[in-house]
C-alpha cells in the first residue's frame, strides 16, 4: 500500500469519524433545547390561558412581555409543519409545531387562536449555526492539510523515480530537488552518493575493459606463435589454456557490456526469442523438444536470446537424458531438464565463477549473466524440481 494511499485513507476516516461527531453533538444538542423549549411554552400555555379565557386583553400582552415571547401573524403553521405536542382543552386546544427550524406556540380558545414565539430559541438557534461553521472549518481544515501532506510527499515520489532510473543503470540522472526541508537534503545526499558510486564504476569499468583488452594481444600473439610450433602433448596444453583465456576474456567484456548498454526495448514474440536463442546453439533437432503456447514479450530481444541461449546451454550440459524440454505457464518459460535436484539454493549458482561440478568445461559465469539480464529488465528466474526435472523459470512479469 502506498504512502499516498494510506495518508487519504486516514483522511476520509478522519473526516468521517468528525462527521459522525457533529451530528452526534447536534443531534443531542437539539434534542436538549427542543425538551427546554416544550417544558418552556407548556408554562407559557399554562400562564396566558387564563387571561385569554377571561378576554383581558391588556393582562395578556402584559404576560407575554413578561414570558419574553410574541404573537406572530400571519401563523406560520401550514401542511409541511411538524407538530411537537397537541393537548385538546375544552373549547379549545395547546398545539406546539416546528417550522423552517423555528418552533411556535399556538393557542385556540373558542374562535380566538394565538400564535407565539418565544425569544429564547434565537440563541440555541445561533449555537447550533455557530456549531455547523465550526464543523465546516474543521473539515475545511483538514481538507487544507491533507492536500499539503500530499503536496510534501510529491518530491518523494519524484526521488523515487530518480532512484529507481539510477538502479536501472542510468548512472548520469540526478534529482533536481531544491529547497531547505529534510526532502531536500536526502536528494542532496543521493546526489553525492550517485555521482561518488558513478566515480567509482567507471573507474572499475575502465580498468576491467583496458585489461580485457590489454588480455586479447598477447593471447592472440601466443595462438600466432603456437603455430610454429611441432604438434606435442605441451603444445595441446597450452593452446587448450589459451582457448580458454581467450573464452574467459570474452565472457568479461560481455558482461560489462550487458551492464553499460541501454536496453532497446521492443515487442515480439516468445517463438521469435526462442528461435533467436537457438540460433546461438549448436544443438541437433532430437535434443530439445518445444512444446509452448506463443505470447507478447516487452524487452530487448537482443540480451534476453542471450538470457536464454545461456540457459539452454545450461540445460544441455547437466542433463542426464535427451531431450531438453522448453514449456510454458502463462507468461513463464520452463527450461526443463532431467537431472537430480540442486545441493544449494539457485542464488548460490548465480554467483560468478560457481558451477555445479568442477569436472564441468567452463567458467560459471552463464547463469550470472542471465541474473544479470533478467535483473535489469525486472523480470524474474526461478527454480524448482519436480519428479526427477529440473525447472529454471523465466517469468516475463514486472
Amino acid at each position: 500500500m502506498s504512502i499516498r494511499l494510506k495518508i487519504t485513507l486516514l483522511f476520509l476516516a478522519s473526516l468521517l469519524l468528525m462527521g459522525y461527531m457533529g451530528y452526534w453533538v447536534q443531534s443531542r444538542s437539539a434534542q436538549k433545547n427542543q425538551t427546554i423549549l416544550i417544558q418552556r411554552y407548556l408554562r407559557t400555555a399554562k400562564t396566558l390561558l387564563s387571561p385569554m379565557m377571561k378576554g383581558d386583553t391588556r393582562a395578556f400582552d402584559a404576560k407575554m412581555k413578561e414570558l419574553g415571547v410574541t404573537e406572530v401573524v400571519p401563523t406560520p403553521m401550514s401542511h409541511t409543519s411538524s407538530i411537537l405536542y397537541r393537548q385538546p382543552l375544552s373549547y379549545g386546544e395547546i398545539v406546539i409545531f416546528g417550522s423552517n427550524e423555528k418552533t411556535y406556540l399556538s393557542l385556540t380558545y373558542l374562535d380566538e387562536t394565538h400564535t407565539l414565539y418565544d425569544r429564547f430559541q434565537e440563541e440555541s438557534i445561533a449555537e447550533q449555526r455557530m456549531t455547523y461553521l465550526m464543523i465546516g472549518i474543521d473539515i475545511g481544515l483538514l481538507l487544507l492539510i491533507y492536500l499539503l501532506v500530499l503536496k510534501m510527499f510529491s518530491p518523494l515520489k519524484q526521488l523515487g523515480r530518480t532512484m529507481r532510473a539510477f538502479s536501472l543503470g542510468d548512472l548520469h540522472i540526478r534529482s533536481t530537488l531544491k529547497g531547505n526541508d529534510e526532502i531536500a537534503e536526502v536528494s542532496e545526499s543521493f546526489n553525492t552518493m550517485a555521482q561518488k558510486l558513478q566515480q567509482a564504476l567507471n573507474a572499475k569499468e575502465a580498468l576491467l575493459r583496458e585489461v580485457g583488452h590489454e588480455l586479447k594481444t598477447p593471447i592472440a600473439k601466443g595462438k600466432f606463435a603456437l603455430e610454429g610450433i611441432k604438434t606435442s602433448p605441451s603444445k595441446k596444453i597450452l593452446e587448450e589454456s589459451l582457448n580458454n583465456l581467450d573464452t574467459l576474456t570474452s565472457a568479461i567484456l560481455h558482461q560489462k557490456r550487458i551492464d553499460e548498454e541501454p536496453l532497446h526495448i521492443t515487442t515480439f514474440k516468445l517463438s521469435t526469442l526462442i528461435t533467436e536463442a537457438l540460433s546461438k546453439l549448436m544443438i541437433e533437432e532430437e535434443n530439445i523438444h518445444i512444446d509452448i503456447e506463443d505470447f507478447d514479450i516487452e524487452a530487448d530481444l537482443s540480451s534476453m536470446s542471450i538470457a536464454l541461449k545461456n540457459l539452454l546451454e545450461n540445460a544441455l550440459k547437466y542433463t542426464d537424458s535427451f531431450p531438453i524440454e522448453i514449456k510454458t505457464s502463462g507468461t513463464c518459460v520452463h527450461i526443463v531438464s532431467y537431472a537430480k535436484p540442486l545441493d544449494k539454493p539457485l542464488s548460490y549458482y548465480l554467483q560468478p565463477f560457481i558451477q555445479a561440478s568442477r569436472q564441468q568445461k567452463g567458467f560459471g559465469l552463464g547463469l550470472s549473466i542471465v541474473k544479470k539480464i533478467v535483473e535489469k529488465h525486472q523480470f524474474s528466474l526461478n527454480y524448482e524440481h519436480r519428479l526427477g526435472e529440473n525447472h529454471f523459470i523465466l517469468c516475463f512479469e514486472k
